[in-house]
């Protein structure tokens, strides 16, 4: 009986080489027959490699005389070594020949592949079938890169200038060709995204420079084209009936690999990016998963909330911030609880509690913000979505910290609009001016310092600190094209009364007799409120200088700590940093002492009176520490 069998694979063997479709065909299926042998398998691919022999190619024909049987071979030749080898590979008698085997036909291989995508897969002229078929070959034998058992050869192709571009082009081919889209009722379709994705995680594996130029080129360096592709891409996927999880999360994973790159993640940005992700977030919380889907439904929402928590704060944080709350952020994530046993890894399982903990929280000192998440956790207990949180678990502590947070907010909120007043400081260090919100004018290049007067602003610029200070933070509305903003007055004000509620938490800590002054540093970024007690100046940076801009800041406190020891009345310095999007902004603050304990006449002529005492200013940053982060991810 096993003669007979050796006798009809003999047949099939010299049927290939004869160039038999049906052969073929048949040692295709065998391969994935249980009954097929290692040393019978070996015998297939030699065969299947000769019938890509380089010089089989018919370079020379017309492509109106390309007919479907002529390429019916290499066809089903490229997509059984597509699906077999991985298959094979993991036998370890074998999988040592194989791989030497596909370095080695790679180059014939690869001008197959390149001439079937140049005449065939692009030429709108030809049999459309055929390009489909010619696609879908290419694609199964390309597919390869995603396995790990051949990371030699993967690497060879992420650094291939042609082959890179080819797949660009065929993953841009499937949006702007809906024929060419793959997405099929069963998921077991080659995707583009598959395959376009594991090329940036071989290259991150392998430590190798992606060469962004070449891919820029494929798309005319249009960077709005790219952004516009990749959410493309993820809007079809999460509109279809039936989900393909694992294209959703190739998707979403490409989106953040383009994020690394500066141009291209602010054209993501401007498009919609965050807004997308929470959406798919929502879409894959609100469903109910089983067996290994599960586990591939765990790594969409992951790939989803790392994208959200590296870019949320993006440029001033804010705008993003009430986008993403805007798409119900918060219940999404309180929804992520049943998926994180099933995440890859550990940090992958906290991302949806650093979101609500850490991003979330830290933004609630603003006004702005404070009203939309207010709103979405009385939402949340409306609908009580909160129910399914696992009493005890991380997740549920860091909910029941955010809305024991929020409620305190919440009541200062309705005191600020009570007693809705803020105190502006002339920037200019020779001026002792002070006056309320509105009455000061702006600088238009870092839009964070506010003038009593032009002569005022004109002094700082030439013989004070603002010019030099001003062109570095100006970098950062260079690096957003624009995409930088001012803190709103409101949220300002808004401030003044958070500082206060934090300082009046510690009544033991403030000095009430000697020496004058009281030195306080706050640090709100982060999401818990660290507080450090220091008139002595023990510790004079404890919450450190993060970046050049932020020196400017820190010569002005402690020239300010100086003046405050003149000060005709005991006063409160306060150093606060809050978050700002890509970097954390810092606010200096002279509060006098009474208002802290409460004795402050809040009639607006007090408040006029006392305003000489106020030291008020805020500080950005280039978002120097963010760029670099992102160019250290990028390598490339």
């Amino acid at each position: 009986m096993s003669s007979q069998r050796d006798a009809e694979f003999d047949n099939l063997i010299n049927g290939a080489i004869q160039r038999s479709i049906k052969s073929f065909s048949l040692l295709a299926a065998h391969a994935s027959d249980e009954k097929c042998i290692p040393s019978q398998y070996q015998r297939m691919v030699a065969v299947m490699y000769y019938q890509l022999d380089a010089n089989k190619i018919p370079r020379e024909e017309r492509p109106e005389d390309f007919l479907p049987e002529k390429f019916e071979i290499p066809f089903i030749c490229l997509a059984g070594l597509g699906v077999t080898l991985p298959v094979w590979l993991s036998h370890a008698e074998i999988s040592t020949k194989l791989l030497k085997g596909l370095i080695h036909h790679w180059d014939d291989i690869r001008q197959w592949i390149l001439f079937l995508y140049q005449a065939i897969i692009v030429q709108k002229d030809i049999d459309l079938d055929l390009r489909l078929n010619c696609k879908s070959a290419v694609l199964e034998f390309l597919g390869l890169v995603r396995d790990r058992l051949v990371l030699s050869w993967s690497q060879m192709i992420t650094t291939d200038r042609e082959v890179m571009r080819l797949i660009c082009d065929l993953w841009y081919l499937e949006t702007r060709d809906a024929r060419f889209f793959t997405w099929s009722l069963n998921g077991t379709n080659q995707r583009e995204s598959a395959v376009f994705n594991s090329c940036f995680l071989v290259s991150h594996e392998m430590r190798t420079t992606i060469d962004w130029e070449n891919i820029l080129c494929t798309f005319n360096s249009d960077t709005e084209l790219i952004a516009s592709i990749a959410l493309r891409h993820l809007d079809r996927e999460i509109s279809q009936g039936t989900l393909d999880l694992n294209c959703i999360g190739w998707d979403m994973h490409i989106i953040s690999a383009f994020s690394f790159r500066e141009n291209i993640r602010l054209s993501l940005l401007r498009q919609g990016a965050i807004k997308a992700a929470v959406d798919v977030l929502a879409l894959i919380v609100s469903q109910s998963w089983t067996g290994d889907k599960r586990i591939v439904a765990a790594r969409c929402m992951a790939n989803a909330t790392v994208f959200l928590k590296i870019r949320l704060e993006d440029m001033d944080g804010i705008p993003f911030i009430l986008q993403a709350l805007k798409s119900n952020l918060i219940p999404s994530l309180l929804k992520c609880e049943s998926l994180l046993p099933f995440t890859d890894n550990m940090p992958a399982s906290r991302q949806p509690e650093i979101l609500l903990g850490s991003l979330v929280q830290s933004y609630t000192i603003y006004r702005s913000v404070l009203r939309p998440i207010s709103l979405s956790i009385d939402k949340v207990e409306k609908t009580r979505v909160e129910a399914n949180l696992v009493i005890g678990s991380q997740l549920h502590k860091t909910w029941m910290r955010l809305k024991e947070s929020v409620a305190e907010r919440r009541r200062l909120m309705k005191h600020d609009i009570a007693d809705g007043h803020h105190i502006q400081t002339c920037q200019n260090d020779k001026c002792s001016q002070a006056g309320e919100t509105g009455t000061f004018k702006r600088c238009g290049g870092c839009l964070h310092a506010f003038y009593c007067s032009k002569a005022c602003q004109r002094y700082d610029w030439q013989y004070g600190k603002h010019k030099s200070y001003c062109k570095m933070v100006h970098q950062r509305c260079f690096h957003t094209r624009g995409q930088m903003s001012s803190v709103k007055s409101k949220d300002l004000r808004f401030l003044d009364q958070i500082f206060i509620s934090e300082l009046r938490k510690y009544p033991m800590r403030i000095n009430t007799r000697s020496p004058k002054i009281n030195v306080v540093e706050l640090n709100f970024v982060g999401g818990f409120v660290n507080i450090s007690f220091d008139s002595n100046r023990a510790n004079p940076n404890p919450f450190g200088i993060k970046c050049p801009c932020e020196k400017f800041a820190n010569a002005r406190w402690k020239k300010e700590i100086e003046k405050a020891k003149a000060a005709k009345e005991p006063l409160v310095l306060v150093r606060a940093f809050i978050p700002g999007g890509m970097s954390r902004k810092i606010v200096l603050q002279a509060i006098p002492l009474r208002r802290i304990l409460g004795k402050e006449d809040h009639r607006r002529g007090d408040r006029v009176e006392s305003a000489s005492n106020h030291l008020n200013l805020i500080y950005t940053c280039c978002g120097q520490e963010s760029l670099k982060r992102d160019l250290e991810s990028l390598r490339g």
